[in-house]
C-alpha cells in the first residue's frame, strides 16, 4: 500500500527560493509631531536601505498603492483618533513590484491610564503576506485543509477568527496562517489549533480577542530576531 504523502496542513512550508529572510518589522508612531520609527525590516520591506531615508506618514502614503492610499489615511487617521486596534491591509508599489502588506498595531499612551482617545503613539508591526499570495494556488489550498475534515474544519475556523479579529478576506487570512506556519516551522493546522485555544480562552465575542491575538504575533514575531 502506497504511504500517503503529508499535506500542506501536516508539515510546515518550506521557506520559498529566494524569499528574504525577514518579512515582519515593527514600527512605532510618535502622533503629536508625526515621526516614525522603522526597524530595518520595515525599511527592507518597503525597498529602502535602512538608514537611508527618513521614515514619514507621507513616505509610507506614497508607498502605497493609488488605490489603496485613501484606505490607509482614513485607516491612520482614524487609529491616531480613537487609540484602539486597528489593521490596514494594502498594496504597496516596490520598485516593480507591488507587496500586500498588512499594517496591525494599536494607540499606546503617556499615561497608562487613560484607555481609548486620541493616542500618543501608534505601535505594532508590518506584515509581508505576498509570498504566501503569490505562491498560492487553488491546488496549494486545497492540500492544506485535505488531510482530513478535522484538520479541515480546524483551519477554516482559524482564518474566521482572523478575519473576524483582523478584518481580512479568506485569501489574506489563509496567508497569514501560511506566514506563521513558515516563519515559525510549525504545521498550518498547529498553528490554526493554537489561535483557536487563543480565542478560546479569550472568548471569541469579548473586545480583548484581538489584543490576544495581537499577543500571539508579538511572541512569533519577536522569537524570529532571537
Amino acid at each position: 500500500m502506497k504511504e500517503q504523502e503529508p499535506t500542506a496542513g501536516d508539515v510546515p512550508i518550506a521557506p520559498l527560493p529566494g524569499r528574504a529572510a525577514r518579512e515582519a518589522g515593527r514600527f512605532v508612531h510618535h502622533v503629536t509631531d508625526d515621526r516614525w520609527e522603522w526597524d530595518d525590516d520595515v525599511h527592507a520591506l518597503l525597498g529602502h536601505r535602512p538608514g537611508a531615508v527618513r521614515p514619514s506618514t507621507e513616505l509610507l502614503l506614497s508607498a502605497a498603492h493609488e488605490h489603496d492610499r485613501e484606505l490607509v489615511a482614513d485607516g491612520l487617521e482614524h487609529a491616531r483618533s480613537e487609540g484602539t486596534p486597528f489593521t490596514l491591509y494594502f498594496r504597496a508599489v516596490v520598485g516593480e513590484r507591488v507587496r500586500r502588506v498588512v499594517l496591525v498595531g494599536e494607540g499606546e499612551y503617556d499615561d497608562v491610564a487613560r484607555v481609548g482617545g486620541p493616542a500618543d503613539r501608534l505601535a505594532g508591526y508590518y506584515l509581508d503576506l505576498t509570498p504566501e499570495l503569490e505562491h498560492e494556488s487553488a491546488a496549494a489550498a486545497d492540500a492544506a485543509v485535505a488531510a482530513s475534515a478535522a484538520a479541515r474544519d480546524t483551519i477554516e475556523q482559524a482564518k474566521g477568527i482572523l478575519m473576524l479579529a483582523y478584518g481580512l478576506e479568506p485569501d489574506a487570512a489563509f496567508a497569514m496562517l501560511r506566514w506563521w506556519s513558515r516563519n515559525r516551522n510549525v504545521k498550518v493546522r498547529e498553528v490554526a489549533e493554537r489561535l483557536i485555544q487563543v480565542a478560546r480562552d479569550g472568548h471569541v465575542s469579548h473586545p480583548g480577542l484581538r489584543r490576544l491575538l495581537d499577543a500571539l504575533l508579538d511572541d512569533l514575531t519577536a522569537r524570529r530576531s532571537d
